[in-house]
C-alpha cells in the first residue's frame, strides 16, 4: 500500500491486504480497530458495502505486528 493512497477499501480489498478473512476484517469494524462506513450503490439496490479507512488498516497491521513480536520475545524468554 503506497503512502499516498487516499481511496477507501471494501472489506475483501483489506482483508487480502491484511492476509485475513473479511469476517475478520468485519469484526475488527465491529469492535473498533478499523473505521469505515457503510455505503449503498445505486446499481445493487438492498445491497450495502463497507468502505475501510486506509489509515486505520496500517495502524491495525503496526498493532498486530507488535503483539506478534512480544509474543515471540515472550516465547523466546520461556524457552
Amino acid at each position: 500500500m503506497s503512502a499516498r493512497q487516499d481511496h477507501w477499501l471494501t472489506a475483501q480489498q483489506t482483508a487480502v491486504l491484511m492476509n485475513t478473512t473479511s469476517a475478520e476484517v468485519c469484526r475488527l469494524l465491529s469492535i473498533g480497530r478499523l473505521t469505515g462506513s457503510k455505503k449503498k450503490h445505486p446499481q445493487r439496490p438492498g445491497k450495502a458495502q463497507w468502505l475501510i479507512d486506509p489509515h486505520s488498516i496500517a495502524a491495525e497491521k503496526r498493532r498486530s505486528a507488535k503483539r506478534l513480536a512480544a509474543a515471540r520475545r515472550r516465547k523466546r524468554s520461556a524457552a
